[in-house]
């Protein structure tokens, strides 16, 4: 298993696509930062509060927008690292190296979880980082945001897994791409206010964005907001999803003809 695993990490780690993928949530976050800061000098000057919490805000700002994006990468990480391999029919090959399918996937979906985590840890080292530094007096480092970078932690693992699992059971990388990124920015929104037109809204609280907002905003003690499912349900229904695809997706390419 150490050598499939080896294996596996020097395939990402010779193309490209891997640090561009973890760079993007990083560099978007801090322009989002940017653009945010004059608008809540604005309000400060106006207002004539403290400078610093302006740049607090903006730099809070820039770090939700770099957890959600760091999500949406690391589960694009996955469906690509998977599915690249079905897109260059490389497979075949890869199967044939090794003794048996299951060794070849585990090993994949390890590495896979492991590249998701690490993207997750570096955004959150940048942004904690830059709010020591920008956050002035204002910012403090609680448990509270320790538990909330630990769930953000956990869904951008699961989340490169639940992209592994599409990748496994669609045989494209470029569609399941497409697929997460739709439903990740638009699309469960939709379903979500389909769900609550027909009196079953409680429904869309565990979907896997939904869920996903739940774990990371609910993780702190005292947060409780309604509209998103509560913990332990929150992380529990964001798993079952990842569980689902990589189940699906796994027990497909067990037995996908892939000659």
């Amino acid at each position: 298993m150490t050598a499939l695993l080896t294996t596996e990490f020097r395939k990402v780690t010779t193309l490209r696509f891997w640090w561009m993928l973890g760079l993007a949530p990083l560099i978007v976050g801090m322009f989002s930062s940017a653009i945010t800061l004059p608008v809540m000098r604005a309000f400060t000057d106006a207002f004539e509060a403290d400078p610093n919490d302006a740049n607090l805000a903006a730099t809070l700002f820039g770090l939700a927008v770099a957890l959600a994006l760091v999500i949406l990468f690391a589960a694009l990480f996955g469906a690509v690292n998977v599915g690249t391999e079905f897109r260059y029919k490389t497979l075949t090959t890869t199967f044939l190296t090794a003794r048996g399918r299951d060794g070849v996937i585990g090993a994949k979906l390890g590495v896979t979880a492991g590249f998701g985590f690490f993207y997750c840890l570096v955004v959150e080292v940048v942004s904690v980082a830059l709010l020591l530094t920008f956050g002035g007096g204002s910012f403090a480092l609680r448990g509270s945001l320790f538990a909330m970078l630990g769930a953000a932690l956990i869904c951008a693992t699961l989340w490169s897994l639940l992209g592994g699992g599409v990748s496994m059971l669609t045989g494209s990388s470029v569609g399941s791409c497409i697929a997460l990124v739709v439903w990740y920015t638009l699309g469960e929104m939709i379903l979500r206010s389909i769900l609550g037109g027909i009196g079953v809204g409680s429904v869309g609280g565990i979907l896997p964005v939904s869920a996903t907002l739940g774990t990371v905003a609910n993780a702190a003690a005292g947060n409780e907001i309604d509209w998103l499912p509560l913990w332990p349900t929150a992380p529990l229904a964001l798993l079952v999803w990842t569980a689902v695809f990589v189940a699906g997706g796994w027990a497909l390419t067990r037995q996908r003809d892939v000659t």
